[in-house]
C-alpha cells in the first residue's frame, strides 16, 4: 500500500532512507568507538539517527501489511459479522445507529471523512519526534511501546476482517467513497480488510498517553479527547467496529506494561515539588 496520492512517503522510499539511515547510524558507531574522547554530540547524533530510522521502519512494515491481498472474502465477512453480533450481545450501541444521527449533516460527515484520511500520520509522528529531540527521557519507553503495539496490531491484521462499510447487511455508508475522499479507492492495492484492531485508534491512543506521561500541565488530561474524537469518526465514517478500538487500547496496554517490565525501558517517575511547612513556634512559659 503506496500512499502518494495522499501526500504521504510510499514504504519503498521510506524502507531506502531507513537503511541509509542505519548505514549511517553503523558509521557513527564506528566513529564514537574509535574516539577517544567520545565526544557528546556523537553519541547524540547515533542514537536519533538509529531512532529514526526505526520510526521510517515501523512506518513501512505498515503500509506493507496494509498491501497484503486478503484471502477468504467470505471468511473476512463472517469475521465482522460476528463482530456486530458480539457488540448487540454486549449491549453496546450500534455503528448505524451512530451513524445515523449525523448521516444527514454533509459538513459533519466531510469533516469526518478529512479527519480519518488526513490527520493520523502527521499527528502521529510530530509526536514521536518530540518526544525524540525533546523529551528524550521518556523516549524509550515510548520507542518500545510503539514497536510493540505495532507488531501486535499487525500480527492480528493478517488475519482478514470486513469493516462495517463492507458489509450491506448492516445498513452503514461509506461515507468517504460517497464524498470522493476514499483513500482506499486512491491507493490501489490498498486491503481493505485489515480493520481488526484500529490503528488509528492505536495511534491516537499511543498520542494521548505520551502526552499524558511528559507533560505536566493538568491539561495534559485533554489528550484523551483524541482518540475518544478519533473513535467517533471511525464509527461515523463505517471504517471501523467500536470493538475494533477496544482492542487497539487493549493492546497498547498490554504493550506499555511488557515494556515496564522493562528496566532499561520505563519513563523517568514526575517528581512532585515538595513543599516545606515551617515548624511550628513553641513558647517557652517561663
Amino acid at each position: 500500500m503506496d500512499l502518494p496520492d495522499l501526500g504521504w512517503l510510499p514504504w519503498r522510499q521510506a524502507v531506502a532512507i531507513a537503511v541509509l539511515l542505519a548505514i549511517g547510524w553503523l558509521v557513527l558507531e564506528v566513529a564514537r568507538r574509535r574516539s577517544a574522547t567520545e565526544p557528546a554530540w556523537l553519541a547524540s547524533t547515533a542514537m536519533v539517527t538509529r531512532e529514526l530510522a526505526l520510526i521510517l521502519a515501523l512506518y513501512a512494515a505498515w503500509q506493507i501489511v496494509g498491501s497484503f491481498a486478503p484471502e477468504g472474502l467470505e471468511q473476512a465477512d463472517a469475521a465482522g459479522l460476528w463482530l456486530a453480533d458480539l457488540e448487540q450481545s454486549l449491549g453496546w450501541p450500534s455503528e448505524a445507529g451512530i451513524q445515523q444521527a449525523v448521516i444527514a449533516n454533509e459538513t459533519v460527515i466531510q469533516l469526518a471523512d478529512a479527519y480519518y484520511s488526513s490527520l493520523h500520520i502527521p499527528v502521529f509522528v510530530v509526536v514521536l519526534v518530540w518526544v525524540l529531540f525533546m523529551r528524550r527521557e521518556s523516549w524509550a519507553f515510548t520507542r518500545t511501546t510503539v514497536a510493540l503495539t505495532m507488531a501486535m496490531c499487525l500480527l492480528i491484521q493478517l488475519k482478514p476482517v470486513a469493516p462495517p462499510r463492507l458489509l450491506p447487511s448492516l445498513g452503514i455508508v461509506d461515507t468517504a467513497l460517497v464524498n470522493g475522499r476514499s483513500v482506499y479507492a486512491l491507493v490501489p492495492g490498498a486491503n481493505e480488510y485489515a480493520a481488526m484492531p484500529s490503528v488509528h485508534i492505536a495511534w491516537a491512543s499511543i498520542v494521548a498517553m505520551v502526552l499524558i506521561l511528559v507533560l505536566r500541565s493538568p491539561w495534559r488530561w485533554l489528550a484523551l479527547a483524541y482518540p475518544a474524537a478519533t473513535l467517533w469518526v471511525v464509527i461515523v465514517t463505517g471504517n471501523h467496529f467500536i470493538i475494533d478500538g477496544v482492542v487497539a487500547v487493549i493492546i497498547l496496554a498490554v504493550a506499555a506494561g511488557i515494556t515496564l517490565l522493562i528496566p532499561s525501558q520505563r519513563p523517568p517517575v514526575k517528581q512532585r515539588a515538595a513543599t516545606r511547612t515551617r515548624p511550628p513556634d513553641f513558647v517557652q512559659s517561663s
